[in-house]
């Protein structure tokens, strides 16, 4: 078993853009071999009907995976546009992982956005990349913390998020550390397992256990040709056979702290904010392969070796974004206490209060040349509003106009996506609080 990169051109003509995303996903299972899945991919160059789609590949798996299929039910209530019964008003913060966001690309620099977010909504769900700020994780209650992989299968109407923020409930969870960290400097164990600690002592976290594994998990960053970062991953099973104990001996949630091997000069060119931050393709991968085969909360936390932490220090003061790779070397915190309070997927077929399902999604926040991912092609699908910030540049062009995408609202900033969210939040038309207000056209007058 591997994780490993593939590049394929799209040129099929697709008629709607709500038939996008089933048309990419038919396209890839066609290209992709036998015993392969895709863990993630996006849309990541259009040129006319040409797209340019790029994917993170698991090999010798066999059909669909794990507790995945437990939640590929008959749903309820699988209307297009079917409204809630629950009422509930509920935000997606997306900030894909890799693509250098102006907000979000760095480390947790999107935490505030979320939490401005989270007062225009009653709940705004992010996933790890959009909060994870090295040992410190400042999302509020309302941030549903929500592994990639299981995102993804939210959007696509297959689970629904149960919330435990609200219910005096918490996760216990199990930690996995890579043994190929204690290769490349043997004190890099130490300092994540005092982290572990740590937030056991001062945030009350229930850990389950911490398992290091048997063999080195060998993951390292990818620049793919897009200028995103990707990553590959040599050995999967030793994590996962981690993870199986881990949950046997009854966690709910995993994180895993690996050591990903990263090229100085990207490195240095991250602190210089030119490119994206290395680490989080790799980690997107990790957690994913775990939400696949284990259908729980899981998070990725990079363990640093000391020369890359002696690197970081001689950055001096750094861009505000970066700041948090250099006060502390110890990543697992921000994991952790994500993880306390993360939603657990369910069957859509469990109708209860505490479920939170597409439905309930009005509106989904994404960067304006990222349009090119699962969320916003499912939001087409499925009817679900996409609201395209412009100042959240990244290295991608895959703007909503390019994909001929329909209810986008296209804004400068998120200042002004905060006033769209508390219009909708409030059931007035959009157009009624802009002006000019034009009359309507009226047949037969």
């Amino acid at each position: 078993m591997k994780i490993y990169n593939e590049r394929f051109v799209f040129e099929e003509e697709v008629d709607s853009p709500e038939n996008l995303l089933d048309a990419v996903e038919n396209f890839l299972r066609k290209k992709l071999p036998e015993n392969t899945d895709f863990l993630r991919y996006a849309i990541v160059e259009v040129e006319g009907n040409k797209k340019v789609i790029e994917v993170a590949v698991i090999s010798e798996v066999a059909g669909e995976s794990g507790n995945m299929k437990a939640f590929a039910k008959p749903t309820l209530h699988d209307g297009k546009n079917h409204v809630s019964h629950r009422k509930k008003f509920a935000v997606a913060n997306i900030v894909p992982t890799g693509v250098r966001a102006e907000v979000g690309g760095w480390i947790a620099d999107a935490t505030p956005v979320t939490n401005a977010m989270s007062e225009c909504a009653d709940w705004v769900i992010a996933h790890p990349n959009v909060l994870n700020g090295s040992f410190i994780n400042y999302g509020n209650r309302k941030s549903l913390y929500t592994e990639g992989y299981l995102l993804d299968h939210f959007f696509r109407k297959q689970l629904n998020l149960k919330e435990l923020a609200t219910t005096n409930s918490h996760n216990k969870i199990g930690v996995i550390l890579d043994r190929g960290a204690k290769d490349v400097d043997k004190d890099s164990l130490t300092l994540a397992i005092n982290a572990v600690e740590s937030l056991r002592a001062v945030a009350g976290i229930e850990i389950v256990d911490c398992i290091i594994t048997k063999e080195p998990i060998g993951g390292k960053a990818v620049l793919r040709e897009s200028g995103a970062f990707g990553g590959e991953v040599k050995n999967p099973k030793t994590f996962l056979d981690a993870a199986k104990e881990l949950i046997d001996k009854g966690a709910d949630a995993i994180a895993v702290a690996t050591y990903i091997s990263v090229s100085m000069d990207d490195l240095d060119a991250y602190f210089r904010c030119e490119l994206p931050n290395p680490y989080g393709g790799v980690e997107a991968l990790i957690s994913h392969t775990i939400s696949r085969e284990f259908g729980v909360p899981s998070a990725h936390a990079p363990i640093v070796p000391q020369s890359e932490k002696e690197a970081f220090l001689a950055k001096g003061v750094v861009d505000p974004r970066i700041a948090g790779e250099v006060v502390t070397p110890a990543y697992l915190g921000s994991v952790l206490r994500g993880l306390q309070y993360a939603p657990h997927p369910v069957s859509r077929s469990m109708f209860d209060r505490a479920s939170l399902g597409l439905e309930d999604v009005r509106a989904v926040v994404v960067p304006y040349t990222c349009c090119g991912g699962i969320p916003v092609l499912a939001a087409q699908k499925y009817g679900v509003p996409v609201i395209a910030v412009k100042e959240n540049k990244t290295v991608l062009d895959v703007t909503p106009e390019k994909l001929n995408m329909k209810n986008v609202i296209i804004v400068d900033t998120y200042i002004e996506a905060f006033g769209i969210l508390l219009t909708m939040k409030a059931g007035v038309s959009l157009e009624s609080v802009r002006r000019p207000l034009t009359n309507l056209e009226i047949k037969g007058k």
